[in-house]
């Protein structure tokens, strides 16, 4: 057998008796597409390879020395895309994922990025199958994931000529969590003129977009935050934003709406406060 042969029955042996997240789909099926992708951008049997063996150590009871015998690259490539320590809270888990990246090989990167990228196809397919009710299979909603796989996008970004299966993520990753692939200018400015109230006018834009379902799911998060009453998680925000010269009337509703706004704008698309800034100082006039 070649490597990828013998990484493909090795997988199937260690993960027999595994499904998919809430499905009865053999879980195999998972690491063998994500080899797949690999071979279809022309990666190196070895890379490949490590896409059909990438979980075994996280998931299963495969120890290093076992994967050894597929070669020392090979062990590197799965240990790269293998977290260190599953018994850790999810976001805890998933901020180190994070900070980890920019330090990967662009072949580390490929595995995880082909990884990522047919998690977000598989989450595509259940949801044209079953809706909305996919995320309820996850430890974390819809939300929570889209800012884990957005501050994923942001830190792959300086990436994305070395590896180019990035630009294939970036565009999946904001189809689902926003309804488009390219996040524009124009398009944010749309999304700020739902700020306080989605009139007809933008309603029909957004829904041309295919972003009504986000603004909506923004502005109700806001409604959250403001139906609490609870300024705290808003404070930095405000801090920051006032440090860079904006007012708010903090004995305005609208205030405690417009921030709130921006908090779970920013929370879902990952931005820093250079970008939130930026965005908001754009459209101040509407605001």
């Amino acid at each position: 057998m070649n490597i990828i042969e013998k990484a493909f029955q090795f997988a199937l042996e260690k993960h027999e008796g595994q499904y998919r997240k809430g499905t009865m789909i053999p879980y195999i099926t998972h690491p063998f597409a994500v080899a797949m992708i690999l071979k279809h951008h022309r990666y190196p049997d070895e890379v490949v390879a490590a896409g059909l063996l990438h979980d075994t150590l996280e998931d299963t009871q495969t120890t290093e020395q076992e994967l050894l015998d597929f070669g020392p690259y090979v062990l590197e490539l799965v240990q790269a895309a293998t977290e260190p320590d599953k018994s850790l809270p999810w976001e805890q888990r998933k901020l180190w994922t994070i900070a980890d990246l920019p330090k990967k090989s662009p072949d580390q990167l490929a595995v995880i990025v082909a990884d990522k990228l047919h998690n977000i196809r598989s989450i595509q397919s259940d949801i044209e199958e079953v809706g909305e009710a996919v995320w309820s299979r996850f430890n974390r909603g819809k939300r929570s994931q889209s800012w884990y796989y957005m501050n994923i996008l942001k830190a792959l970004e300086p990436f994305r000529k070395e590896v180019p299966l990035i630009r294939n993520l970036d565009n999946e990753v904001k189809r689902i969590f926003i309804g488009t692939g390219k996040l524009t200018n124009g398009k944010i400015d749309l999304l700020f003129e739902a700020v306080y109230h989605i009139s007809e006018a933008t309603e029909d834009s957004l829904r041309k977009e295919n972003m009504d379902g986000f603004a909506w799911e923004v502005k109700e998060g806001a409604e959250v935050l403001y139906q609490k009453g609870d300024f705290e998680p808003l404070r930095p925000l405000m801090d920051d934003l006032t440090a860079r010269g904006i007012q708010f009337e903090m004995n305005s509703d609208g205030s405690f709406l417009l921030l709130a706004f921006c908090h779970e704008l920013q929370y879902r698309l990952g931005w820093s406060p250079d970008e939130l800034y930026r965005h908001f100082k754009r459209n101040l006039s509407k605001l």
